[in-house]
């Protein structure tokens, strides 16, 4: 099995879009995407890549990401990012650019309230890893821990001191591939209603020097 981690093209959108989907659904029944684009999966992936070819480079965007091919296949893909440079206020845009007009971007917050009451935020100055996924046939591999190491990396190269993640909770497997790279929990968030849609409590920050 060959082995090739390097960063992302538009002409992965296809594939990012599935894996971006199954990070956003992690050890559960359901995506927070499921959530957030009720229409149908065809939809929901043609959605999630739109935001990957956007313009706008919110951490949507495929500039942000590394893909992890085995033997010329697409296996993985994570983001790394900075919120205050490509965060939350950038996917906003992206969303729009995309065709989410007003009343659609306010269903879509009103729908997102269970996820939004779980999710630790980011802190500013920090380098953030997301979007952490690989197809299943693919799994237990070790290309999680070696696209966590590449990301690292850039984080360090582009000079921030720190970096986290948040993940769901219960998903023992990813946990152990995040401690594995050095990451600590720090923080832990919970909801009744977040319990009730995906069947875990909420989500864990996790957090290491770099």
């Amino acid at each position: 099995m060959k082995v090739t981690i390097r960063p992302a093209v538009p002409e992965d959108a296809a594939a990012a879009a599935k894996l971006i989907y199954l990070a956003g659904k992690s050890h559960l029944e359901t995506s927070i995407y499921d959530l957030m684009f009720p229409g149908d999966m065809e939809d929901r992936l043609r959605r999630l890549a739109a935001l990957f070819t956007a313009e706008t480079p919110s951490f949507y965007h495929h500039s942000h990401y590394l893909v992890c091919e085995s033997d010329g296949e697409v296996a993985g893909c994570l983001c790394g990012y900075n919120e205050g440079e490509s965060g939350d206020a950038l996917a906003v845009k992206a969303l729009a650019e995309i065709g989410i007009d007003r009343a659609e971007g306010k269903a879509i917050n009103a729908r997102m309230q269970p996820f939004y009451r779980v999710y630790p935020g980011h802190y500013e100055d920090s380098w953030v890893v997301e979007h952490v996924a690989v197809f299943p046939s693919f799994r237990r591999r070790g290309l999680v821990t070696a696209l966590l190491e590449e990301i690292l990396r850039k984080g360090r190269e582009r000079g921030y001191a720190r970096a986290e993640l948040n993940m769901f909770i219960g998903n023992e497997p990813a946990r152990r591939a995040y401690e594995k790279a050095g990451f600590v929990a720090v923080e832990e968030r919970t909801d009744d209603e977040f319990m009730r849609i995906f069947k875990s409590p909420g989500m864990l920050r996790m957090y290491r020097e770099l």
